[in-house]
């Protein structure tokens, strides 16, 4: 035989009403609202929304590329302006004085001789000339002199070097002269000799 069901009590009622109202409202709330922005979310809940901060993501600079060429290389500049002239610097110690050379040549004197031979045309004509004992030729030179003065010779000095007596001494003790007729008529060499005494 079944026991029949007791009564239920208030406050079995009231729990059951408050379920039901809880469980209605819940389903209206799903079909007549749509939530668009966190202003419509209580701050308290809104903050437990929010999750664990994510790991720091990798760096947007990229890699770096590879060197390029050398440019080509410019034009060289303007030469500058000259600078300015610097002040004159300080003059400097006299130096010492040097030792005395030696003397000069005294009695210089010039002696000439003449050939004795002329030089017809085509031909040469040879001339010296000494300087006194004890003296030595400095310089010299060469010439020529004509006898006819109706002729057309065309004289060409050939040599005028000084003359050494080898081997007695390495000083020049005189001049030589040649002298070539490269045209008519006839030349006489002539020679120089500047002499002193050493």
């Amino acid at each position: 035989m079944r026991k029949p069901l007791g009564r239920p009590s208030p406050a079995m009622v009231v729990a059951c009403l408050a379920l039901f109202v809880a469980l209605t409202g819940t389903s209206i709330a799903a079909s007549h609202y749509l939530i668009t922005s966190t202003k419509q979310i209580k701050p308290s809940v809104l903050k437990q929304l929010k999750g664990a901060r994510g790991p720091t993501g990798q760096s947007g600079t990229g890699l770096t590329g590879p060197e390029g060429p050398n440019g080509a290389r410019g034009a060289t500049g303007a030469t500058g302006a000259t600078g300015a002239t610097g002040p004159a610097g300080p003059k400097g110690d006299t130096g010492a004085t040097g030792a005395t050379g030696p003397s000069g040549a005294t009695q210089v004197v010039v002696y000439s001789a003449t050939s004795t031979s002329a030089a017809g045309a085509g031909g040469s004509s040879t001339v010296e000339v000494s300087c006194p004992s004890g003296t030595v030729a400095t310089g010299g030179g060469a010439g020529w002199v004509f006898p006819n003065q109706a002729a057309q010779p065309i004289p060409v000095v050939s040599v005028s070097v000084p003359l050494i007596v080898w081997p007695s001494t390495t000083k020049p003790t005189g001049w030589r002269a040649v002298v070539r007729n490269t045209g008519a008529g006839s030349v006489y060499a002539e020679a120089e000799a500047i002499c002193a005494s050493p």
